[in-house]
């Protein structure tokens, strides 16, 4: 069994840009594990557990839906919690940017891949990235205060492929390894 998903990895600009405004949050002091930067990605479709026979068709499936859609530009966008303010458990950086290209990208993904046996998510599509995951309510109050009024730079990335990953959970924390990368096409079927 393989632990698979499939998603958009950040530029290096952007990771500093993570890393920088963590140090702010961290200084709270809450008790939250932070994602580290590097591992901080737009996840497209979670796949879980699959089998190995079926990692080659899930890379063909992405190649092959990739190359019909072009490349667009995102940037990262306000701050935000799931599910809500009373019991926050996930910390969130929002997407903004060209994102009716990333959802129809998405879309498409999820449509193919269900056409292969791989089940539709049950919500609909919301692009963030994941920065942390609250672990107790110690400081998280003051984190916040801080977190939710925290602007973070505008700054447009090119999105020129999607990347299948092989994700395997260690004591330390989830460890990414890249099965495939599938460029997306010059967009002349972008529908």
């Amino acid at each position: 069994m393989v632990r698979t998903f499939l998603a958009i990895d950040l530029p290096g600009t952007q990771r500093r840009i993570l890393e920088e405004h963590q140090g702010r949050w961290k200084s709270t002091k809450a008790d939250v594990r932070w994602i580290y930067p590097s591992n901080v990605h737009l996840t497209l479709k979670f796949l879980g557990e699959i089998q190995e026979s079926s990692k080659e068709s899930v890379i063909a499936v992405c190649k092959e839906v990739c190359c019909l859609h072009r490349g667009f530009s995102l940037f990262l966008n306000g701050t935000g919690i799931f599910p809500n303010f009373r019991r926050p458990r996930i910390l969130w950086i929002g997407i903004g940017g060209e994102t009716d290209l990333l959802s129809k990208l998405q879309n498409s993904i999820e449509t193919a891949l269900e056409e292969k046996g791989f089940p539709q998510e049950d919500r609909a599509f919301t692009p963030h990235l994941t920065v942390g995951r609250v672990r107790s309510p110690r400081k998280l109050s003051r984190l916040l205060e801080v977190f939710l009024k925290d602007k973070i730079a505008i700054e447009f990335f090119t999105v020129e492929e999607v990347i299948v990953y092989k994700s395997r959970l260690t004591p330390r924390g989830p460890l990414y390894s890249p099965l495939a990368r599938c460029p997306l096409g010059p967009g002349k079927m972008n529908y």
